[in-house]
């Protein structure tokens, strides 16, 4: 505290002194800074220094050139040590309690007897016989894993095929430098040529529906589009519903891709990400490259950190290059 305290006060009395002064000042402080960065150790700076200079990051743009004792990179990553204390914080409510073994039990003998059925139907089949309602995830964590044979096309040779109609959408999160949580989604199509890229602080399903509807303009609908299970899709709690033409669908993005753009909508397994690779791809690229290098200040600049690193990803040099084109 005291610390900012003295800040405080030299900020102040800096107002009053001219230019001249301050930047001899300024050049002395460095020499001396100089020296005792050649002759000392590297000194451990307390959680009051460190909060300090994350602030500074956020409100001085060139804060990396003064820096003698710590990185760029340090500074970054405090950053976010204390985003994960403030969402260990956010996250300290316990989660779902655990059901009863005697449902387990029974989850566990209709997935052995009946090994045709799937989560929806044993969901449906204790609801209704039994009155016991649980989630389709919960039923699906309980049920006996069998490995089946595989038959006819796998999802590589349905990909491979179909790779000019498909489109693939996913999303990430980034924090700000005051931890609000910003959503990226991505679009991409299989042959890796990025379609859509856009940030927001309050994602949904009305928000997605949007950005697929700029994406698919002037008739580049694709047959397909592969999706993961995202909240943000509109997954219907209790069981899939049917559309108009008598198929089931697990979530609201899919019912009305179905019925009003013509699209088929393909969720990808639960817990499988590799049946999406090449968008997955994109994301680790992005973020390593691009989103972990910076303390972002609102969703504007991370929307534009991602255009312009794409940007120059595309770039008519770098096309020929496969270290630089995701995947």
């Amino acid at each position: 505290m005291r610390l900012l305290v003295a800040l405080l006060v030299w900020l102040l009395r800096a107002t009053f002194v001219s230019r001249g002064a301050l930047a001899l000042e300024n050049l002395a402080l460095r020499q001396q800074l100089a020296a005792y960065a050649r002759s000392q150790k590297r000194p451990r700076l307390n959680p009051e220094e460190r909060a300090f200079w994350v602030a500074l990051s956020r409100v001085w743009q060139d804060w990396r050139s003064p820096l003698a004792f710590v990185r760029p990179a340090t500074v970054i990553d405090w950053h976010r040590r204390g985003f994960r204390c403030y969402w260990r914080w956010r996250s300290r409510k316990p989660g779902r309690p655990r059901i009863p073994a005697e449902h387990v039990a029974m989850i566990r003998r209709i997935s052995t007897d009946q090994p045709g059925w799937g989560e929806d139907r044993i969901a449906d089949e204790l609801a209704i016989k039994l009155g016991i309602r649980h989630a389709t995830s919960t039923i699906r964590r309980y049920m006996v894993r069998r490995r089946e044979p595989r038959g006819g096309h796998t999802w590589k040779t349905f990909v491979r095929n179909h790779a000019s109609q498909i489109f693939a959408v996913d999303s990430l999160t980034q924090h700000t430098a005051l931890f609000a949580v910003v959503y990226v989604v991505i679009m991409e199509i299989a042959s890796r040529r990025i379609v859509l890229i856009n940030a927001t602080t309050s994602p949904g399903l009305a928000w997605v529906k949007q950005q697929i509807r700029q994406a698919t303009a002037w008739g580049k609908s694709p047959r397909f589009l592969i999706h993961d299970n995202d909240g943000i899709f509109g997954q219907f709690r209790d069981r899939k519903r049917r559309g108009e033409k008598g198929r089931r669908y697990r979530c609201h993005l899919d019912l009305w891709l179905a019925d009003v753009m013509g699209i088929e909508g393909i969720p990808i397994p639960y817990g499988a990400p590799n049946a999406s690779p090449h968008i997955e791809r994109l994301n680790r690229t992005l973020r390593e490259e691009a989103l972990n290098q910076f303390i972002f200040l609102n969703v504007k600049h991370v929307r534009r950190v991602c255009t312009e690193y794409l940007s120059w990803c595309i770039a008519p040099e770098r096309r020929l290059q496969p270290q630089w084109i995701v995947g």
